[in-house]
């Protein structure tokens, strides 16, 4: 029975982190302060995907301040090399979209895993799809371990196209997404 109702608790911690996230990504002030109540001091944050999207970032600090560069990366200019020959304002864009939707989570022995995609686009309709999962783990009731795994495979979706899209493009717009830098 009481583990039922941690396992409750930590599947409500879950969907407040992915709440949060949006919030951060759409620039809603205090998002990062929201986030952070989530978090056990001793935190570890991984990124495990594929480079460029890897780091490790342990401890309250280091993962507040992931967080507030990706709230400060909201519309960041960028420019994008493409594929071939482009004019200086071909290449030039800004983050748009980063959103992430949930299609699954479960709970697996001391840890919640939570499948997602997540949409990536700039501002001028380029962008793609990419899947992953979040691993937490947590302690006192708080994320104490959040491991994140991206594949490296991008998607074609919905009202933007991977066309023009280099390998290094999609690596930039991906660590602009999640602000691994």
């Amino acid at each position: 029975m009481a583990s039922d109702k941690i396992q409750d608790k930590h599947q409500r911690i879950v969907e407040q982190y992915f709440s949060y996230i949006k919030d951060l990504r759409g620039g809603v002030e205090g998002a990062v302060d929201k986030l952070m109540t989530l978090w056990h001091q001793d935190g570890v944050f991984e990124f495990a995907g594929s480079p460029p999207v890897v780091g490790t970032f342990v401890g309250y600090k280091a993962i507040h301040d992931l967080y507030k560069n990706r709230f400060n990366s909201s519309g960041m200019k960028m420019a994008l090399i493409g594929e071939g020959k482009k004019t200086v304002a071909q290449r030039e864009c800004a983050l748009g979209i980063v959103d992430t939707e949930v299609h699954r989570s479960q709970t697996m022995e001391s840890r919640i895993v939570s499948g997602w995609n997540t949409t990536i686009g700039t501002d001028d309709s380029r962008g793609f799809k990419v899947a992953g999962s979040h691993t937490f783990m947590f302690k006192d009731d708080k994320i104490s371990s959040l491991k994140v795994v991206v594949s490296p495979r991008p998607e074609e979706t919905q009202n933007f196209s991977l066309e023009g899209l280099g390998v290094d493009d999609i690596g930039r717009l991906s660590l602009a997404a999640w602000m691994v830098v």
